[in-house]
């Protein structure tokens, strides 16, 4: 009990202690995100800021040099200058009234083709007091590369509409400038709203001018915030991620951070893994410290029933003297009243036949007192190497003459050789004895089954080799409450003069000083099985196989 509340105890501290390193981890993630996403929206308002300055600065010189010719060296040579100044900026150029190009840093390469259908164009055309405009993605009618527009109106003196000064700016721009900021597997990515994707690092160039509205932040959150983390799956790659929001207030322009959710919780998987393997760790040593003690345990209570036991024998066999003791002066005073009493009753047969049913009867009480005191006085056996096999095959013709006629014994592994160390007489003596137990389970006759066979088995002991000696036969069987006390001495279901209950107790006084065991496996209607469960002696087989070689030598 105090290693399973030592383990819930633990069991808890460690799920304490992942749940809140989990939280934590979580946490510092969600941080390094929001710091992630500021500094990046900074980042892309400062460039839109940049490119709107100088937009105005070129739409206000336009409006006071309405008389400039179309790509004049001079203005080209100070847009060069300006888009020098803005890396992020791949061309400038200028649409005139009519929808065509009038000035381009791309010039003399300038395609001469009406651009007054583009969207960005329109805008301007058709509203004039609109400021800077952010259009939609579009592939480049002269490079063939995507592009997106940032434009501005150019208003003549009368204040009607004179053009517009567009900053194409190339998705790739975005793509290498936060390769040079980024690690590991997150992405940054730009959107026009409501959600259409402008520019994305990893670059995917057949996701540009998709339109996102449908997924979150876009769906809901950005209407309920301009900023914020949120954990979900990527609609992009799949990836679960942690995602970081925020909306510009200059322009309608998202940015969005992310982190794939594998790395920010990377070093906090780590962290998990050394804690469960210090608490599997932890629990096989609590698991072994309680197998230990729950052994130790059944080794007490197995020392202590073997206490119990001997000391229950000891009182039994002192009881069992002493009635013996008593017993034999009965007899020894019976026997000689009838040797005085058998001259005088010479000529009467009848009494002489009594005097003899006397005699036989003093014959079988003189046994069992043999019985009680060879019990009582617990004689020493004589423990030598043998092999159980072939003294079952030895005793074999006198346990068929004690099972009598209807039975049948049989042994189909008597012949297998493995050595233990027994007294051959008192083990002989156990086999028939099994054996006539076994005929008397067996009224209308059957088979009794005498097994030997070797086994590798953990005992309390320690010792894992033995060798099993079965008697087995198909007769009535015992109820679970006549198993329990069939190796009680004196105790016994035969009827009076059939048995005195000896015998079980006795073979199983024999297997214990032998270093083994006996028990005992019936069931009502099934049969009985008595198993003798002997150590076996690896050096008596070597001294038995020695003798046998001699032999043979000789």
């Amino acid at each position: 009990m105090p290693t399973l509340i030592l383990a819930l105890s633990a069991a808890l501290l460690l799920s304490y202690e992942l749940w809140r390193s989990y939280a934590a981890a979580r946490e510092d993630a969600e941080r390094n995100v929001s710091n992630l996403i500021h500094v990046m929206s900074e980042q892309v308002a400062r460039t839109i800021q940049s490119v709107d300055v100088n937009l105005q600065d070129i739409a206000g010189e336009l409006a006071a040099a309405p008389a400039m010719p179309d790509n004049d060296p001079a203005f080209r040579a100070r847009l060069h200058k300006r888009l020098a100044s803005m890396p992020f900026v791949r061309a400038l150029f200028v649409i005139d009234r009519g929808g065509y190009i009038s000035h381009d840093t791309d010039f003399p390469s300038t395609p001469r083709v009406s651009l007054a259908d583009r969207d960005y164009f329109r805008i301007h055309q058709n509203d004039p007091s609109v400021g800077m405009h952010i259009g939609r993605p579009l592939k480049s009618r002269s490079r063939g590369v995507w592009f997106i527009s940032l434009s501005r109106g150019i208003e003549t003196a009368d204040g009607s509409f004179g053009g517009i000064v567009v900053a194409a700016v190339e998705p790739l721009y975005f793509q290498s400038f936060y390769q040079q900021l980024w690690v590991g597997g997150g992405t940054v990515s730009l959107f026009l709203s409501p959600g259409t994707l402008l520019a994305r690092s990893p670059a995917r160039d057949e996701l540009i001018g998709t339109s996102f509205a449908g997924v979150e932040p876009f769906r809901s959150l950005l209407a309920m915030r301009t900023s914020g983390v949120d954990w979900r799956k990527s609609p992009i790659d799949g990836v679960m991620r942690i995602a970081g929001y925020q909306r510009l207030d200059i322009v309608p322009v998202i940015v969005v951070v992310t982190l794939s959710e594998a790395d920010v919780m990377r070093s906090w998987r780590s962290h998990a893994t050394v804690l469960l393997v210090g608490a599997a760790i932890l629990f096989t040593l609590l698991a072994g410290l309680e197998w230990l003690s729950r052994r130790s345990r059944r080794r007490e209570e197995a020392a202590r029933q073997r206490l119990e036991t001997t000391q229950r024998l000891e009182a039994i066999g002192r009881f069992a003297g002493s009635i013996a003791h008593d017993c034999g002066n009965l007899m020894r005073i019976i026997r000689s009243a009838t040797v005085v009493l058998r001259p005088l009753v010479r000529d009467r047969q009848e009494a002489e036949k009594l005097l003899d049913e006397v005699d036989t009867s003093l014959d079988a009480g003189r046994a069992l007192v043999n019985r009680l005191l060879a019990y009582a006085r617990n004689t020493e056996i004589r423990l030598e190497a043998a092999d159980p096999g072939e003294l079952v095959r030895e005793i074999l013709p006198i346990a068929r003459q004690a099972a009598g006629p209807g039975i049948t014994v049989a042994t189909p592994s008597a012949g297998e050789a493995a050595a233990c160390r027994i007294d051959r007489a008192q083990f002989q003596a156990a086999i028939v004895n099994l054996v006539l137990n076994a005929r008397d389970a067996m009224p209308a006759g059957g088979t009794i089954t005498i097994d030997v066979r070797p086994v590798e088995d953990m005992d309390l002991s320690g010792a894992m080799s033995w060798v099993d000696v079965s008697v087995t036969d198909d007769g009535i069987g015992m109820s679970e409450a006549v198993r329990r006390q069939a190796f009680d001495p004196f105790f016994t279901m035969k009827g009076t003069g059939e048995g005195h209950g000896m015998g079980l107790s006795q073979t199983q006084e024999f297997v214990r000083q032998c270093g083994g065991r006996a028990d005992i496996f019936s069931q009502p209607g099934e049969g009985t099985t008595i198993r003798l469960r002997l150590p076996q002696d690896r050096g008596g087989e070597e001294e038995m196989n020695g003798a046998e070689k001699v032999e043979a030598d000789v």
